[in-house]
């Protein structure tokens, strides 16, 4: 399951913009305001797991049900994360001039998506030559840039030109490449202002070539409290575990031809992508925005799904190295490897808005159209093995003949040790089409009563072709071959919200919100050789709570329920009596939690604040039954894996003359590792810490920490366990998982001009 990697609970950052919706001292208000959105921007981009993105913000759900979407100038950077991940499409920049964070109800309305939404706008030019970057660097040999420069040209033309430079070689060394992310981005935007300023027109190009390996994961011992020791000869996400050539061998799904490819650069992205985005005053105080944008993109992915590791079977089995005759004896990873090759499509994507702000009423209408197509996605598969050593080198399974007294090779191996090939083969074509009409009314009826809600229906489509398992049989073939089947689904998708504030006292007020929302299937959820059965999934929320304001402490406590039904999702599974044998299932569920948030914010002293969060939750799997290898299984009631039910932040920070000192703490308990909650990860801490120094107004150096309790341990989930009942078979045994990122110092200077 692909998912961009996530981290803390969106909760945090829906109670912390009401806290800033409730404020209502006059005097200071705008200040209030600008500081908060300020430091709530700065937690949402602290990502413990990678940094080349926002950290994803849970809602509660798993997330890959509700996350973070990422949007530029108001458009989502892509249209479904299997095609592209969003951070091959975006990088943060010195291009953009300011950044939102739009809540759930905001996201449903404006964007029809599950989640929490970071929305980043380009610098479109300035009245003087202005230049602005920043140079990042780490302990580990980061190497990041990026450098904008705008400025007038004549007659109200503007333009604004920047880039980007991003090599990063991860936190550990790998054999085939000195950095696993290669990302360069480039921006050119014209401006043109007219009618004394009341409109403007820009247009934008961006180019973006992103190589990026994200498998992060290592060999461990799993112990029965929940924690993990690293196997032998490993240092917790300090070694590499990605076989060392960095050469995929599989068979082309498209054409049936044995290839090789490079892993970074046959899998890598490329961008180009031109905007069009546009502003009118109108003369009755209405207000006219729009954008609309063209991508074209070729994107892959590389993806080794670790199952097992194990031992020879003495007599039975025993493992060679590739190319050699030489015996390897230890522990053996299994591994299927999951690879796309980069495919092509097409994007266009639109909006238009229109909106007006009086003393009583903000209100907007908006119209959006988002279109992709993709030629012939597909993923090619194999199963293989490789030594259980840092930067590991293939292996070649051979069995024992006793009857001639021979060793050969695994039936069905090639000469690198892979077997099965395209055994989970994925492939679909065609198109998929969002068109909306939405609308949002905040209406002021009194200074203690603010009443809002919005409303967005969408048509969604999808039409193309899909590859089934009655067409794979047929054609008798490893590679799409045969007949393929066309499938064309249409939903009308419905999102309502109403949200309310009552200022009981100049202090202390209630607040609510309900919202309800709609999602038609995905044409990617085809991609695999069974019927996905695709129904449409709904979304109702709802949260009720309280505020207090005070000088010295402001506080939100709410409680919310959020539920989203037949969630797809195409799946990995392990054969229980063949941990060597694996299979691909698309299977619907559903998903619900209620959470109790409290969000705190403290200023006891001068230049002194103090954040703290407590997130109360318990994310529960619904209608989850299927069968897998002719065994049935059900987790109805179970906990969601990798979602902890108590969360915890504490964010210190202080201001003396040019330095600011910060520190974020986050707290994530007890986390569940498979879907069947037989084995889980112990709680844990992911810490930041920082100092800031403002040399002067244009000059400003910065040194921060990643974990710096520097702990070492697992989170998220285990490889090849989805189906495992009875804990004891992995207790003390050696699994590959996920692991918490290590101890990391990052270096930061900024510039302007």
């Amino acid at each position: 399951m692909r998912r961009a990697v996530k981290s803390l609970s969106a909760i945090m950052i829906v109670s912390t913009m009401n806290l800033i919706q409730a404020q209502e001292n006059k005097s200071d208000s705008l200040k209030t305001k600008t500081d908060l959105k300020k430091d709530q921007n700065t937690s949402v981009m602290l990502n413990a797991s990678a940094d080349n993105g926002p950290r994803n913000v849970n809602i509660g759900l798993p997330a890959s049900v509700g996350g973070t979407t990422i949007l530029e100038n108001g458009l989502p950077v892509v249209m479904d994360y299997v095609v592209q991940m969003p951070v091959r499409a975006w990088r943060s920049d010195s291009s953009f001039e300011k950044m939102d964070v739009l809540d759930v109800a905001k996201t449903a309305i404006s964007v029809g998506d599950v989640g929490v939404s970071v929305n980043t706008y380009t610098n479109k030019g300035t009245d003087k030559l202005q230049g602005k970057g920043e140079f990042v660097t780490n302990s580990y040999g980061l190497l990041r840039g990026s450098f904008n420069v705008s400025g007038p040209m004549k007659n109200g033309f503007y333009y604004s030109v920047s880039a980007y430079a991003n090599m990063d070689p991860g936190t550990f060394t790998s054999a085939f490449s000195q950095f696993l992310d290669k990302t360069q981005i480039y921006k050119v935007f014209i401006n043109k202002k007219y009618n004394d300023g009341k409109g403007e027109i820009g247009v934008q190009y961006k180019f973006i070539s992103s190589q990026a390996i994200t498998t992060k994961q290592n060999p461990y011992y799993y112990r029965s409290n929940g924690k993990v020791d690293a196997v032998e000869g490993f240092k917790l996400g300090r070694d590499s575990y990605l076989e060392k050539s960095g050469l995929v061998h599989y068979i082309d799904p498209l054409s049936g031809e044995y290839t090789t490819r490079d892993i970074m650069k046959g899998s890598g992205g490329e961008n180009h992508i031109f905007d069009i985005i546009g502003k009118n005053s109108l003369t009755n105080g209405m207000k006219l925005d729009y954008i609309f944008r063209y991508q074209y993109a070729e994107s892959g992915y590389f993806n080794p799904y670790y199952s097992s590791i194990s031992n020879p079977v003495e007599g039975k089995t025993r493992f060679r190295y590739v190319g050699s005759d030489n015996i390897y004896n230890g522990k053996v990873q299994s591994v299927l490897m999951l690879f796309t090759p980069r495919a092509p499509f097409n994007t266009y994507m639109s909006r238009v808005e229109l909106s007006k702000k009086t003393s009583k009423h903000n209100w907007n209408i908006g119209f959006n159209e988002w279109y992709y197509h993709i030629n012939n996605y597909n993923t090619a598969s194999y199963s293989y093995y490789h030594e259980v050593t840092p930067n590991p080198s293939l292996l070649i399974q051979e069995n024992y003949d006793p009857l001639t007294g021979t060793w050969t090779p695994r039936k069905g191996s090639d000469e690198f040790g892979g077997y099965n090939h395209n055994g989970a083969m994925q492939y679909y074509t065609g198109g998929e089409n969002k068109m909306a009409v939405y609308g949002t009314e905040k209406w002021t009826p009194s200074e203690k009563i603010q009443v809002g809600g919005g409303v967005r229906l969408e048509w969604q489509n999808i039409n193309g072709e899909w590859y089934k398992g009655e067409d794979r049989k047929l054609a008798g073939t490893n590679w799409v071959s045969g007949n393929k089947t066309k499938v064309k689904k249409d939903w009308i998708n419905k999102t309502f919200t109403v949200n309310a504030l009552w200022k009981i006292m100049p202090s202390f007020g209630l607040q609510g919100e309900a919202t309800y929302g709609e999602l038609g299937g995905k044409l990617s959820s085809y991609a695999g050789a069974d019927d996905p059965g695709i129904k449409k999934s709904k979304i109702p929320g709802a949260s009720l709570g309280v505020y207090f304001n005070h000088a010295l402490v402001r506080v939100v406590s709410k409680v919310t329920y959020i539920q989203r039904s037949n969630f797809t999702n195409n799946s990995t599974f392990t054969n229980p009596k063949d941990p060597t044998d694996y299979m691909k299932k698309t299977i619907s569920y559903d998903v619900k939690t209620i959470g109790w948030t409290t969000d705190a914010l403290v200023t006891p002293f001068k230049n002194f604040q103090f954040h703290m969060l407590l997130t109360l939750q318990n994310p529960e799997y619904k209608n989850y039954k299927f069968e897998a290898y002719d065994v049935k299984y059900d987790y109805d009631g179970n906990i969601a894996r990798s979602v902890s039910k108590t969360i915890i932040e504490l964010d210190p920070s202080y201001n003396w003359k040019k330095f600011k000192f910060w520190g974020s703490a986050r707290y994530f308990s007890k986390e569940y590792a498979n879907y069947t909650n037989s084995l889980f990860f112990a709680g844990r801490w992911e810490t930041f810490a920082g100092i800031d120094f403002k040399y002067n107004s244009n000059l400003s150096f910065g040194v921060s920490a990643v974990n710096l309790l520097n702990q070492s341990g697992a989170q998220g989930s285990i490889s090849g366990t989805n189906t495992a009942i009875d804990p004891t078979p992995y207790y003390n045994k050696p699994v590959a998982g996920t692991y918490i990122r290590p101890f990391t110092l990052e270096f930061k200077t900024k510039f302007k001009f």
